[in-house]
């Protein structure tokens, strides 16, 4: 960078950016959900609960939830992603896939139950945390649920926004973005993944509540 120059601030990747990197980089944080993600459904919302998968990127955690007899649609704002998300599931699933920007478009009927696995904290700002929070009421029926896994800062020094990679948030920053439309219900601390110094970090799972309106 040039002496003097400004960093420019964090912002979420684009459609065209998430385009290029799912054809140049391979997805080493796409695997299936550990033990708890299934804890949490079976315990609030067991199949054969409609779920909107937002964010789906491969189709990885749809297909694991449609293994488990939800009834699954899945999308993203990836034309690649979801291209490979299609190539990837065998004939006879049950998962629908379709390209969508939640925070440009909603569906006409809203879900009882939608789940964002890893895509909130690819918002590295609180006025991008909030927008998609919106996003995710609009598309959560009233007195539905919003189930959230994403990283966790669990203190205010390990806090970190950035626009490449996770953006780690407190309970405080989470809580304010959500506040508006969601009610929590269940907050747990797990590992997202389960691969050795590749998703094996602290995320947040949670259970949300849409308040009625």
């Amino acid at each position: 960078m040039p002496h003097g120059e400004a960093a420019s601030p964090p912002r979420s990747l684009s459609a065209a950016e998430w385009d290029r990197t799912y054809d140049s980089a391979t997805a080493g944080w796409d695997e299936e959900p550990p033990p708890v993600l299934g804890e949490l459904l079976a315990e609030h919302a067991p199949p054969p609960t409609p779920v909107m998968d937002v964010g789906c990127g491969l189709g990885t955690t749809a297909r694991w939830l449609a293994d488990r007899s939800y009834t699954v649609t899945a999308c993203d704002f990836s034309t690649r992603a979801i291209t490979a998300a299609r190539r990837r599931t065998p004939p006879g699933s049950t998962v629908r896939y379709e390209v969508l920007d939640v925070t440009a478009h909603a569906p006409r009927d809203p879900f009882p139950v939608v789940l964002d696995r890893g895509v909130l904290h690819t918002c590295p700002t609180d006025r991008e945390r909030r927008t998609f929070a919106g996003s995710m009421a609009r598309l959560c029926r009233p007195g539905g649920l919003w189930i959230h896994v994403g990283a966790a800062a669990l203190s205010e020094e390990e806090a970190l926004d950035q626009s490449s990679g996770p953006s780690w948030t407190t309970e405080e920053t989470f809580l304010e973005a959500v506040d508006t439309w969601f009610t929590v219900v269940d907050l747990r601390i797990a590992d997202f993944g389960r691969r050795p110094g590749v998703t094996d970090w602290p995320a947040r799972y949670a259970v949300l509540r849409r308040r009625e309106v």
